[in-house]
């Protein structure tokens, strides 16, 4: 059962590689009855908002033909036809900065929003897991989170199936979503997602309206563990893994940068980022 609330439509924005597709599995269990299967595929809050398919069939235009500052007033009436549609919470997936393009229009109207879920991971760890997922270098990957400009599907030989998706810099990531006051947002921190997986999830069922109880949250939580995922992965695949990415449900850890990272690299990544990670309580003790 859900509360009466305005929209339909519940963002879950991060950065890429912050947990956004682990508390996707999440709400999929919680959502379903007990017991239930269903595709590892098939998890809630599917990118259906970045499909170039979708977009160039609802609003009559070559996406392929214009600028990103030309798609968003396109992106954003989707959006609302989408909450139009839905049956509400409905969850989508984005890893879109929030923006408002030039003539005010807002990528993600309020009036179609019932909330964003902001899910943010030190940016210590994230290099560490957007770089294999890239299957990047290190350094490489820490200066494309400082990059103002940085897009994803975006490639220099073929038109990807999916938008562009602007990330900018990771603190403007963070800011964006944080500091916008259009949509109600429920900020996560990956770290305490991992501490307490089940009050992570509570705290999201409250902010969207769906009543729950703790046994269908304890077993949400525990039918969404990585080892319950990687066995899904291993035996169904998961379409959303990049096609030269070993595995996408990979280790999941906080703190595995503390291993990897040269002193070099911390020290890049908090130039970069100190402000947002100085807020987040992500400043290691030997900077802070």
């Amino acid at each position: 059962m859900t509360h009466a609330m305005p929209g339909s439509l519940v963002w879950l924005a991060s950065y890429p590689k912050s947990g956004n597709t682990w508390l996707r599995a999440m709400l999929t269990n919680l959502l379903h009855a007990p017991g239930d299967d269903f595709s590892v595929n098939a998890l809630a809050g599917g990118i259906t908002g970045g499909d170039r398919h979708a977009l160039d069939d609802a609003c009559a235009i070559s996406s392929a033909e214009m600028t990103a500052a030309e798609l968003l007033p396109y992106r954003a009436l989707l959006h609302r036809q989408m909450a139009a549609e839905a049956t509400a919470p409905f969850f989508v997936k984005t890893h879109d900065q929030y923006a408002i393009g030039p003539d005010g229009t807002a990528l993600f109207p309020a009036d179609a929003s019932r909330a964003a879920i902001y899910i943010v991971r030190n940016p210590l760890d994230v290099a560490l897991s957007f770089a294999h997922h890239s299957q990047q270098d290190l350094d490489a990957t820490i200066a494309r989170m400082a990059d103002p400009h940085a897009t994803l599907n975006v490639w220099p030989d073929r038109i990807s199936d999916f938008l562009p998706v602007h990330l900018g810099r990771w603190s403007d990531h963070v800011a964006g979503w944080t500091q916008q006051q259009a949509i109600r947002v429920c900020l996560l921190r990956y770290e305490d997602m991992l501490a307490d997986p089940a009050m992570a999830l509570k705290r999201v069922a409250d902010a969207v309206g769906i009543d729950t109880n703790p046994e269908a949250v304890a077993a949400a939580v525990a039918a969404s563990s990585l080892e319950n995922l990687q066995l899904r992965e291993a035996a169904e695949g998961f379409s959303e893994k990049p096609a030269n990415m070993p595995a996408f449900f990979r280790s999941g850890r906080a703190g595995e940068w503390t291993a990897v990272l040269s002193e070099a690299q911390v020290a890049r990544i908090v130039a970069d980022h100190r402000a947002q990670m100085a807020a987040l309580d992500y400043l290691p003790p030997s900077i802070a």
